[in-house]
């Protein structure tokens, strides 16, 4: 029940948000035939359709009363076009309401919609008490919807992503827009499961925009933001190149074979940490499983995966012949009258002449410059064997001794930081 030492009563009429309120002498609080209370004037009058302000214990509290002179109660209610939330006493609540879910403006009263920058609840600040984008006290973005007036928050999953004004953000269980690195869900490797929304506004992007579809360079995700430590399994601790799929999520590989991605026609690898590798390296594709060899230059700086035929030098300082076709992967066959596995030219040794390669199941003949021998009749190494070949290089007859065996050999794999 409403206390009738309510002092100081003031009567407004029109929405709280856009008008001043006209002081009255107070009669005070009665009750009307119905047994509701109602406030009424010094002239004896019922207050009606209007904002009744009081003084109560130093605080200012609101009331609105209707067309009857009732007073709004029990939840949310509109009052000329905006929203407000009454408790049992008819008293209009301000701040955060119902579980955190909506926020009444402290100066108005009416339901938060669209974006407000206000602290972050007491009971909320520790969780993030890692994160240096936020301290006790720490003020954060949230967003609330302009026809419910619910905040935007994760239901069930650490990050949910929405499109506002055609710009994708994240908003954790708490309704906090996010900033950096975010863990959105579980994956393997780890880092492909994190997003990043950008720290702040520049040219390119808006603050807490998603960065998606594009190259980033950042620090990797660190264990504790405000120590600034990192996760070695998740990042090396310096600035590194990521690249963000479109949909939201970082390209990223396992610690034994690398992710290809495509990437503005041309393709990259990407290790278990996110980065671009180079070298001679194994890689998949994300729709298939199987590995591929893959050469994706010499240096950090030119990384882009190679095609087409080419000398390059392997791990061991050795110079070898690559074909790589224009997907990138590493031929593996007869090409241009050429043996190659994974992508390495296959040559017979110096001392032998000729040699003998099984690759795919078919034996060819080979010289030292790795070019199959078609048609071949009487053909002899260096030691005097004899053979002869059929139309396609493969062995068709030991025609006096035999051939040595060379063993199909991939390409070494470049070992990198």
């Amino acid at each position: 029940m409403l206390k009738e030492k309510l002092a100081k009563l003031m009567l407004v009429t029109g929405a709280l948000a856009a008008i001043s309120a006209i002081e009255v002498m107070a009669a005070g609080w009665t009750t009307n035939a119905g047994g509701e209370q109602v406030y009424v004037q010094d002239s004896g009058s019922v207050v009606t359709n209007s904002w009744i302000k009081a003084n109560s214990n130093g605080q200012v509290i609101w009331y609105y009363a209707t067309q009857d002179g009732t007073l709004r109660k029990n939840g949310w209610q509109n009052v000329n076009g905006y929203d407000y939330y009454f408790d049992e006493n008819g008293i209009m609540q301000t701040g955060w309401i119902d579980d955190y879910k909506y926020y009444c403006d402290p100066n108005s009263g009416a339901a938060a919609s669209g974006w407000k920058y206000i602290a972050i609840p007491d009971e909320m600040i520790y969780q993030y008490a890692n994160d240096s984008h936020y301290t006790t006290g720490s003020y954060a973005w949230f967003y609330f919807g302009t026809s419910n007036k619910q905040k935007y928050c994760a239901q069930n999953e650490n990050v949910t992503v929405k499109t506002i004004d055609g710009v994708k953000y994240g908003f954790d269980d708490n309704g906090v827009m996010q900033l950096g690195w975010t863990k959105v869900t579980e994956a393997s490797p780890e880092i492909a499961g994190y997003m990043y929304f950008s720290e702040k506004t520049d040219g390119n992007f808006k603050q807490g925009q998603q960065i998606s579809g594009t190259w980033y360079t950042t620090i990797g995700p660190v264990v504790s933001s405000g120590t600034g430590s990192y996760d070695e399994s998740l990042a090396t601790g310096d600035v590194e190149y990521f690249y963000f799929k479109a949909n939201g999520y970082v390209a990223a590989g396992s610690s034994s074979a690398y992710l290809v991605q495509s990437i503005n026609s041309k393709k990259y690898l990407f290790n278990e940490k996110g980065n671009p590798v180079y070298g001679m390296q194994k890689g998949y594709t994300e729709n298939e499983s199987e590995t591929y060899y893959y050469y994706c230059g010499s240096t950090k700086n030119d990384c882009s995966v190679k095609t087409g035929r080419f000398s390059m030098t392997e791990a061991d300082g050795d110079r070898i012949t690559f074909y790589a076709q224009s997907n990138g992967r590493g031929y593996t066959g007869v090409k241009d009258g050429f043996l190659y596995y994974n992508g390495k030219l296959q040559c017979a040794d110096s001392d032998c002449k000729y040699m003998v390669c099984n690759v795919n199941g078919k034996d060819y003949v080979v010289s030292t410059s790795g070019a199959v021998q078609k048609n071949k009749n009487n053909l002899k190494d260096s030691d005097g064997n004899k053979v002869s070949t059929n139309s396609d290089g493969t062995l068709k007859a030991n025609l006096g001794g035999s051939l040595s065996t060379l063993t199909a050999s991939s390409p070494d794999i470049d070992e990198i930081d």
